[in-house]
């Protein structure tokens, strides 16, 4: 009977255990983890560096550059030869470590920005094999190379180069071109004039942080006697504007109390190719001047969708007279000034504005465009648009062109208005 009972019991045990879910007992590692990692070098320009102990479950890089990768395994981008040094912090069951290291990039690669847009504006398509850049003398009072605020660098403080004529005679280095280009590496030259080649180098685009290092070589008038020369010295610079067409490179100098800008422009620029010219007009024409354009199916005045400004809803205007200020004409001029005339051609209002070629934000400071409120004169009189994105003066150009102006604004909360629709108007030239 005993030994039955025993077969029972070993039948029962084998039973209960045969039932027992698996379970993963993981051990709970016994030290801290190791921070060792390898180096895949297969593509020397985006190495994967690995983690080699296998009880970390995440880690994370933190490169010099601010940039910050996370994973027990991870690709680094590197176009630029060189030596990376990065902090490592891993982390498995008992807790974390930090470390630190580096990754050795054998040689650049230029081909692997063609197509990031920034390196595009400054150095050109891959077929232009570089870009030229000159002093932008066309801003008013020739203000190329002059102090700002250290606080902010669109507050102008002073330039001490302008002449009577308002231009930049006095500067140093006035004939200086500099270009930049991705022949077989990452190459700046600058020329004491065109064709004058000066010195070469190379440089250094972060885009992360937004700035520029000329390693070997300096831009125009790096060594203005007003900064701090162990500043100018390093060849570090913030860009504040990269586009097609500017490039403005600003320095902080704290010793002295402010800053400095250097504004260029693109040498090989057409006219017809800068929106601006388009806007305003080409030299020596004195601006250009727009009236509303009612030949669209919507008119020259409509609702358009808050998400899609091509998306037309809807026309308050039946007629013509029905727009409010519907003849009334508008003038941009190539000094940033705006006017706004009457029908009559008087001026009512005198401002100025800014134009943002990349984003195509344009703002005016001290008038308006013609039915800037978006009234609708034929029934209450009351505005169809937010009161505070209208007041702002802050619009989109979506279309620019020798014969057509089309500006937008978003009424909608993701900018800050009230309603969920855009408001269009549309322009066309107007005899000068």
């Amino acid at each position: 009977m005993n030994k039955i009972r025993y077969i029972a019991l070993v039948i029962l045990a084998g039973f209960i255990f045969a039932c027992t879910p698996d379970v993963d007992m993981r051990d709970m590692p016994a030290q801290l983890p190791d921070v060792a990692f390898s180096v895949d070098n297969t593509d020397p320009n985006q190495p994967v560096l690995t983690i080699t102990d296998e009880t970390v479950f995440n880690a994370n890089w933190y490169f010099e550059d601010g940039t910050m990768l996370q994973g027990s395994s991870v690709q680094c981008f590197y176009p630029l030869k060189g030596d990376y040094a990065f902090t490592l912090v891993a982390m498995n069951g008992k807790g974390q470590s930090e470390g630190v290291g580096s990754v050795n990039v054998p040689e650049s690669n230029p081909d692997m920005v063609f197509g990031i847009p920034e390196y595009v504006s400054l150095c050109g398509e891959k077929e232009d094999n570089g870009k030229y850049w000159v002093w932008d003398q066309e801003e008013p009072g020739g203000n190329v190379s002059y102090m700002t605020a250290s606080y902010d660098w669109q507050e102008f403080w002073w330039n001490p180069y302008t002449v009577g004529d308002g231009t930049a005679e006095n500067l140093p280095d006035l004939l200086n071109e500099i270009k930049f280009d991705l022949v077989g590496g990452f190459n700046f030259t600058r020329f004491e004039s065109k064709d004058n080649e000066a010195e070469k180098g190379s440089f250094t685009l972060n885009l992360d942080a937004m700035t520029l290092k000329i390693n070997g070589a300096t831009i125009p008038n790096y060594d203005d006697p007003n900064i701090d020369s162990e500043i100018a010295a390093t060849g570090q610079y913030n860009i504040q504007i990269l586009s097609d067409y500017e490039l403005l490179l600003w320095q902080d100098h704290p010793t002295m109390g402010y800053a400095w800008a250097w504004k260029f422009k693109a040498r090989d620029l057409l006219p017809l190719d800068d929106p601006i010219f388009k806007l305003a007009g080409e030299e020596g024409e004195g601006g250009k001047s727009w009236t509303f354009d009612h030949s669209g199916a919507m008119g020259s005045c409509y609702m358009t969708a808050d998400y899609d400004w091509q998306e037309s809803w809807w026309s308050p205007y039946s007629t013509l007279e029905s727009i409010p200020e519907y003849d009334h004409t508008i003038k941009f001029d190539l000094d940033y000034n705006y006017t706004h005339f009457d029908g009559t051609g008087t001026a009512l209002e005198n401002g100025t504005y800014e134009y943002d070629r990349k984003s195509g934000e344009i703002t005016l400071s001290d008038g308006h465009i013609p039915n800037y409120e978006a009234r609708n004169s034929g029934e209450d009189g009351d505005s169809n648009l937010d009161a505070d994105v209208s007041a702002a003066g802050k619009y989109i150009i979506q279309i620019v062109e020798d014969d057509k102006l089309f500006m937008w604004q978003d009424h909608g909360p993701n900018n800050g208005g009230a309603n969920d629709y855009g408001w269009a108007w549309i322009f066309m030239p107007a005899d000068n």
